[in-house]
């Protein structure tokens, strides 16, 4: 009993040293700048700027993923993230663009050089993000709603033109939309 009271005990103990020592890693690469070249983009960003703008926890932040190429049965739908105010592991970074205030990475297999070009510059950005939260008083806080938390929308890229097809988000006080379906049945008739 007395072995298994001080097995128990000096897990605990090795649990709390390592929260106490614990300390974020730096995850910082290097991101080309975009210029976007298909002006025909700017009212569907006004349209999710302003969505974003009235979710709950998106709030605030100004982050924003662009993935291109996900469906290959639809190659030209385009899926935009909300990511707030922090941005996770670089992952098919092709680069990113200012709009308005926001950040918009470009993610995919390969740059639509019909919409984007790539320019001379670069940007450091540090991709470490983690679910723990150090308060002031060095509490750390688990964020259990993070993974739970999303704003998404889809846009398709067609003769040069962009059309927003959907949108859901976790706020339930945000009405989501999706019209995709229709979108390519109509292509069919």
């Amino acid at each position: 009993m007395m072995k298994k009271f001080a097995i128990t005990l000096l897990i605990f103990v090795l649990w709390i040293g390592g929260f106490a020592q614990y300390k974020s890693k730096s995850d910082v690469h290097i991101v080309r700048e975009l210029k976007v070249m298909n002006e025909n983009l700017f009212p569907v960003l006004d349209s999710i700027i302003k969505m974003k703008s009235e979710t709950t926890f998106y709030k605030n932040g100004s982050l924003f993923t662009m993935w291109f190429g996900l469906d290959s049965i639809k190659p030209d739908l385009i899926t935009i993230w909300a990511e707030g105010e922090k941005i996770s592991g670089t992952n098919h970074d092709l680069g990113l663009f200012d709009y308005k205030g926001n950040t918009f990475f470009v993610r995919g297999v390969s740059l639509d050089t019909t919409i984007f070009l790539r320019t001379k510059s670069k940007r450091k950005i540090d991709f470490s993000v983690n679910n723990i939260i150090v308060q002031k008083d060095g509490t750390l806080v688990f964020d259990l709603y993070a993974d739970k938390r999303y704003c998404v929308w889809t846009c398709r890229y067609h003769c040069d033109k962009f059309k927003l097809l959907s949108f859901e988000s976790f706020d339930e006080k945000m009405s989501s939309f999706n019209i995709i379906e229709q979108e390519y049945q109509q292509e069919k008739h």
